[in-house]
């Protein structure tokens, strides 16, 4: 029995390979955005998502949403001038539901 790897059922799939790039994209976005976060808000911060002009963030609590509403105006003028975020129009975020 042939068992295929990872890789082979990516290349057979071009939904998969859509998921993969988009992934591989988000990371590349979090590589420029977290450095520029406060360090006290990095561990607390995700990168969601990033879809048309809109930067998804994702927090693990409200006090952290509430630091992160002050810094929104710069840290959107920054990304802005950024490789590959000069589109970003508006920074987005929700807090991550609790799970007990």
């Amino acid at each position: 029995m042939h068992y295929k790897s990872i890789l082979e059922i990516i290349e057979k799939s071009q939904g998969l390979q859509k998921l993969q790039a988009h992934s591989l994209a988000l990371q590349k976005i979090a590589e420029i955005v977290m450095p520029i976060l406060p360090e006290e808000l990095q561990p607390h911060i995700k990168i969601a998502d990033y879809q048309h002009t809109i930067l998804y963030l994702e927090l693990k609590s409200a006090a952290f949403a509430t630091q992160l509403r002050f810094l929104l105006p710069s840290l959107l003028q920054t990304l802005c001038l950024k490789p590959g975020l000069h589109r970003l129009r508006e920074i987005k975020y929700y807090v991550q539901p609790r799970q007990d």
